[in-house]
């Protein structure tokens, strides 16, 4: 029991007997007592007991490293407000997949994580109407449950209120098709902060796939392994700041200049300077992202918006964001641009999901807009 309310969450074994005792009017103890007893259930438990042991690393209530054994998966269903559209996640994040540290098939999505307990890997999976997320953890310690549901909660941008979003963005003559067309539509963040500054990094004026794919090279290069047991597709852990401050980037085919600006964040990253705590403040990130040589604006904006998952991110500068907005009929100049978002917010971040997937549309009207 102890190693169930760690692994819920709780800070202390008091707060989740208080817990328990407050819901249920009965101690964690009196609820195992109260359940029915048959000939086969001591066997079983006795066999569940020793697979989890072996394989998790169970030992006295506590779990440690799992060895060359997988860990016991555990599967849980995310709580996403409908509406909420599972394959266009699945979709989003599978075209952006880290290679060796992220796969996207057709019905999943998944990706190695680093926690406090050890390497893990959780995988996506649409639920069976479609309209909502299941999550399937493999984590080396139990208690890294909750941080591992934390980071597929950003994945799926989870905590978004589609009708909230709707209500204020539909106001927009332009985007309202969009909006009507698509309600519950997501900004899925990046697993980390410092993923996505180096995505960003990687992705400076050059198509996705092009970015991609020197984020794969880097991996590569610098990435540390992941255990045997992570599924096929998945051979490398998170890119670690430190590891790649370190790193010799001359083997990656980008400018000088990208290299330079890549190491520099990783430096900044590693050694506190850039800091993607929640504690650290939105704004605090984004002066000392500008701060670091190579980090412009487009990057920063970036950055906050899938790496810090602001809701309110609006990177002007990108250019399939006003691709898309020119395809919508609205004004893609800049000034203008912004000008118009102001009424968006505090979604501008959805708004810019709107504008990614109008990027790749044909326009849907005519337009003098350049």
């Amino acid at each position: 029991m102890s190693s169930v309310a760690f692994a819920a969450g709780f800070g202390s074994v008091r707060q989740f007997n208080d817990t328990v005792r407050e819901v249920y009017a009965r101690t964690p103890s009196a609820l195992r007592a109260d359940r029915p007893v048959t000939a086969q259930r001591g066997t079983a438990a006795d066999r569940a007991s020793a697979h989890i042991g072996s394989i998790v690393g169970f030992d006295g209530g506590h779990s440690g490293p799992a060895g060359s054994s997988a860990p016991v998966p555990v599967v849980l269903r995310l709580a996403v407000r409908a509406p909420f559209d599972a394959a266009e996640v699945l979709r989003f994040l599978a075209f952006r997949a880290l290679p060796g540290v992220e796969v996207g098939r057709t019905e999943s999505f998944s990706r190695t994580l680093s926690l406090p307990g050890g390497p893990a890997v959780i995988t996506l999976r649409a639920g069976d109407a479609g309209d909502a997320m299941v999550v399937e953890v493999l984590a080396t310690d139990l208690a890294d449950l909750t941080a591992a549901v934390s980071v597929a909660e950003r994945l799926c941008d989870a905590t978004c209120d589609p009708l909230e979003v709707a209500d204020l963005l539909e106001a927009d003559e332009l985007l309202a098709p969009s909006i009507a067309a698509h309600p519950g539509r997501r900004m899925p963040a990046c697993a980390d902060g410092f993923e996505a500054l180096v995505r960003a990094v990687l992705g400076q004026q050059v198509a996705v796939r092009r970015g991609i794919r020197l984020a794969g090279q880097l991996v590569e290069a610098v990435g540390r392994v992941a255990p045997a047991w992570a599924p096929e597709g998945l051979t490398h852990l998170p890119l670690d700041p430190g590891d790649v401050a370190e790193a010799d980037l001359s083997s990656l085919g980008m400018p000088a200049a990208r290299r330079r600006a890549l190491t520099s964040g990783a430096v900044a990253v590693a050694d506190g300077s850039v800091s993607f705590d929640t504690h650290a403040g939105r704004e605090a990130t984004r002066e000392s992202l500008l701060a670091v040589p190579g980090i412009g604006p487009w990057t920063a904006d970036y950055v906050a918006l899938r790496g810090l998952a602001d809701p309110d991110a609006f990177p002007v500068g990108d250019v399939a964001l006003q691709r898309g907005a020119a395809n919508l009929g609205i004004d893609r100049d800049r000034t203008a641009l912004l000008a118009r978002s102001e009424a968006w917010r505090p979604w501008r971040a959805i708004a810019v999901a709107h504008l990614w997937a109008a990027s790749q549309q044909r326009p849907t009207v005519e337009s003098s807009i350049p």
